[in-house]
């Protein structure tokens, strides 16, 4: 995870900069500056922005006339690389165009800029996991950094210098239900979880069915992960026979003094507006304290990886629990259409809260339950199997592997009383 920031005439970093703390990068070109943050995570120590047409030894030079600059945040996993997954993205737009975005596998947010086209090419993952904010040509990972737009999930934004726009989807969903078995969505999710886990990542664990079923997942691929207990409304027993499967964890009482993370938060978060009918905003979401606790403790672990059960709420369950928040309201219908909480809502909000308050701390997150290949396994299922019971896929999953868990129960992992 990174964080990245291009300005003509004022930016600011203040913010954007705690997404990268291992080092800070300015180039400057033609009338343009490139600032890029990094954590360093995959692959070789590479700053950035990627550059076409220089010589091996002149990366961070300015550029030459012709160049390409390009600025990427997030991960990629269906390129091979030898120093950066990010290596990848220019040759990829020299091959594709404007389209390259459409040949990429991973959570990302890319702004591309190609000066001998004179164009820009701007664009954020299926889920709009890795956030981009555009004012123009000037781009950012957040709103602080030069004001603007935050550009949808799934969305290519090309913007000729000139200053003509034009937007393309990058993913069309196949909205068939026809998979009468759970075997697919179970194996596209493993791989999903193991595709983004690296030795010593860590997660928040509750008693309930997302972290249930990354744990699981975890375990089975015999990774080296870190769990984090906080006690708040969970259920005692289903946290205690966890931590008896679970290698590493630390349990966190909510008595603990989250006034830190309040004080944190205020000062070092960027506020995020949601959108919920209760218009609620990052800095009043008293997830956001728990959230913030467990990166604090494993960002001083020197941990950088954090496995998030964002989107299970949003695409699988449609907060069916919560009739006032959902559109199916716990029945997915025969004939299916994306819903509001599936890009919007509370995939927007809470991927916000995520990856503001996970940032603030350097810590890269990453979200096996919208892995594309997990939600088209879902979309599949028939009705039947959607509404046979809470989160059904997940659910079965659990029980086929003997994770405890609380049926039937949304409870919210981070939430204090």
């Amino acid at each position: 995870m990174c964080g990245f920031l291009v300005y003509q005439s004022k930016g600011n970093n203040f913010f954007i900069q705690k997404r990268g703390q291992d080092l800070t990068n300015k180039v400057e070109y033609r009338g343009f500056t490139f600032v890029h943050n990094l954590l360093s995570i995959t692959g070789d120590f590479t700053p950035q922005p990627f550059e076409a047409d220089l010589p091996a030894d002149a990366t961070h030079q300015a550029l030459q006339a012709g160049g390409i600059v390009c600025l990427y945040n997030g991960e990629i996993y269906n390129h091979r690389y030898v120093k950066s997954d990010g290596e990848n993205l220019i040759p990829l737009y020299q091959q594709y165009g404007v389209d390259f975005p459409k040949h990429l596998d991973g959570e990302w947010a890319i702004a591309l800029y190609d000066f001998n086209k004179g164009l820009a090419v701007f664009a954020t993952d299926l889920f709009a996991t890795k956030p981009i904010w555009r004012n123009g040509l000037e781009a950012a990972s957040y709103q602080s950094g030069v004001g603007g737009h935050k550009i949808p999930a799934n969305t290519i934004e090309v913007v000729d210098f000139n200053g003509s726009e034009q937007s393309r989807t990058i993913h069309e969903w196949d909205l068939r239900q026809y998979k009468n078995t759970y075997d697919d969505w179970i194996a596209a999710f493993e791989k999903a979880v193991k595709k983004r886990a690296i030795p010593g990542c860590f997660l928040g664990v509750s008693s309930g069915y997302d972290s249930g079923a990354i744990v699981t997942a975890l375990l089975k691929q015999n990774v080296d992960f870190k769990a984090y207990i906080i006690q708040a409304r969970e259920d005692r027993q289903v946290l205690e026979a966890r931590m008896k499967l679970i290698p590493t964890y630390e349990y966190m009482d909510e008595t603990e003094n989250f006034r830190q993370e309040l004080d944190w938060i205020r000062h070092n978060v960027e506020d995020f507006r949601y959108k919920l009918k209760t218009k609620k905003r990052l800095h009043d979401d008293s997830a956001a304290l728990g959230l913030s606790r467990i990166c604090r403790k494993a960002h001083a672990e020197g941990r950088k990886v954090y496995l998030s059960g964002q989107g299970a709420d949003e695409v699988i369950a449609d907060y069916s629990l919560y009739p006032y928040q959902s559109t199916f309201q716990g029945k997915f219908p025969e004939s299916l259409h994306l819903w509001e909480n599936f890009y919007d809502g509370a995939q927007y909000s809470y991927l916000g809260k995520e990856e503001y308050v996970a940032g603030s701390h350097a810590i890269e997150t990453r979200y096996p339950f919208l892995d594309a290949a997990v939600v088209q396994e879902f979309l599949w299922l028939t009705p039947e199997l959607k509404n046979k019971t809470y989160k059904a896929p997940i659910h079965e999953y659990l029980v086929r592997n003997n994770m405890p868990f609380l049926p039937n129960k949304k409870i919210g992992l981070y939430h204090l009383r």
